[in-house]
């Protein structure tokens, strides 16, 4: 696919500037690039559990959006991710397309720190909520947007998203819609499951 481009646009998508990284022991959180896009697909393919998009949509992400898309890299190994974006008309949310954790590096929280480090990074300050789809099938993601709702002191609500009927001829569970918004944070964080509240 080609990109159109206008004479004073340069030749190349420049690398977010404006985010720091951090080093937690082995691993280094850090906001995505370029260079990060086929081994995020490929650990989505690993996943066994994420719906498996091209490289190429993953290049956009790792450079239109990446400012709200981090990495977790371990040596020279992409171990984890998050991919987000900001809604039209919600510039105050991200949406969280996709998280993954490698199998090497599961069961030391990984997934919450990659989430709780987007959110603090000086481009996404502003956020008060996030919102996600998620499979009922696929406890692990459900299980973390739980906890980061425990962590941000924030409601977690479930309203409708995306129905079987709308993915077409394609077999696929209802992706209902997770909403946190720690806009005005509860004492005692409530998480419903079940519908809205």
């Amino acid at each position: 696919m080609s990109e159109l481009r206008t004479a004073s646009e340069s030749k190349t998508v420049p690398e977010s500037p404006r985010n720091s990284p951090v080093r937690e022991g082995s691993i280094l959180l850090r906001s995505a690039r370029r260079s990060d896009a086929a081994a995020i697909e490929q650990l989505v393919s690993r996943s066994g559990v994420l719906d498996h998009n091209s490289c190429y949509a993953y290049l956009l992400l790792c450079t239109h959006f990446a400012d709200s898309c981090v990495v977790a890299e371990r040596g020279d190994a992409i171990v984890g991710f998050v991919t987000a974006y900001r809604p039209p008309g919600r510039p105050r949310s991200l949406f969280v397309w996709q998280v993954a954790v490698d199998a090497s590096a599961r069961g030391q929280g990984l997934g919450l720190r990659l989430l709780k480090h987007l959110v603090t990074q000086p481009t996404c300050q502003d956020i008060v909520a996030i919102q996600a789809t998620v499979s009922p099938s696929n406890l692990a993601s459900r299980r973390l947007f739980e906890s980061f709702a425990r962590h941000q002191r924030a409601r977690c609500v479930e309203e409708t998203g995306f129905e079987p009927a709308d993915f077409g001829k394609d077999s696929h569970e209802a992706e209902p819609l997770l909403v946190i918004d720690w806009s005005a944070p509860t004492p005692t964080p409530h998480v419903s499951f079940t519908g809205k509240s």
